[in-house]
């Protein structure tokens, strides 16, 4: 849903339970909503398995013609990992919560995530569909009692030929989104916890 721009508390809770006599499973203070922004918020666990919200703009910027852009988001209880590509290491030494992009040519990649300096797949391998002119956002969640596994967000309109508008898909998650994660947009604001939580926002 789309919100007015300002500065937000946001936290998440157990389904059904009271926010008002309830402790918030994880929150996020100050969380800073501009105009026009395009945002994703995610409910994740830490490296070391804790709950945590957090924050990440998306870049909807044009991309070259031919190309496609890659966004890899480390949100698992895990430590750093790389992501290859066709078995080639495209990003090192990723943390979690970090994000790293990168832009190449559109098509079908198929992607994996390894332990950082090793060959011991953590996640995948899958296949990604890169469309022209789009931003495939990869989220690396879950832990290991749980099991590692890939969402994927999809943001189009990027296009940089004839007729290409710079725009997003106002963080609309991709139909094979895995159903225990959920997403909201808020003003841009994408918000993906997980599932038997309740997010509640309080605007300043």
């Amino acid at each position: 849903m789309q919100v007015s721009a300002g500065n937000y508390d946001i936290a998440i809770y157990p389904a059904g339970s009271n926010p008002a006599s309830t402790p918030p499973a994880a929150e996020a203070k100050g969380v800073s909503v501009p105009g026009g922004a395009n945002a994703t918020l995610v409910a994740n666990l830490t490296a070391q398995g804790r709950p945590a919200l957090n924050a990440f703009v998306n870049d909807v910027s044009p991309v070259p013609a031919g190309k496609a852009r890659v966004t890899v988001r480390h949100v698992a209880a895990a430590p750093a990992v790389d992501v290859r590509a066709g078995g080639t290491p495209v990003i090192t030494g990723l943390t979690n919560p970090a994000s790293k992009s990168l832009e190449t040519a559109a098509g079908t990649v198929r992607a994996d995530v390894v332990l950082a300096g090793t060959s011991t797949v953590a996640i995948g391998p899958a296949d990604l569909a890169l469309a022209e002119g789009s931003n495939t956002v990869v989220y690396a969640w879950g832990s290991q009692q749980a099991g590692y596994k890939l969402a994927v967000q999809k943001l189009t309109g990027m296009s940089s030929g004839p007729g290409g508008v710079p725009a997003g898909s106002g963080g609309l998650v991709d139909d094979r989104f895995p159903v225990s994660l959920v997403g909201v947009s808020l003003a841009g604001l994408l918000v993906a916890g997980a599932a038997g939580l309740r997010l509640a926002a309080r605007r300043d």
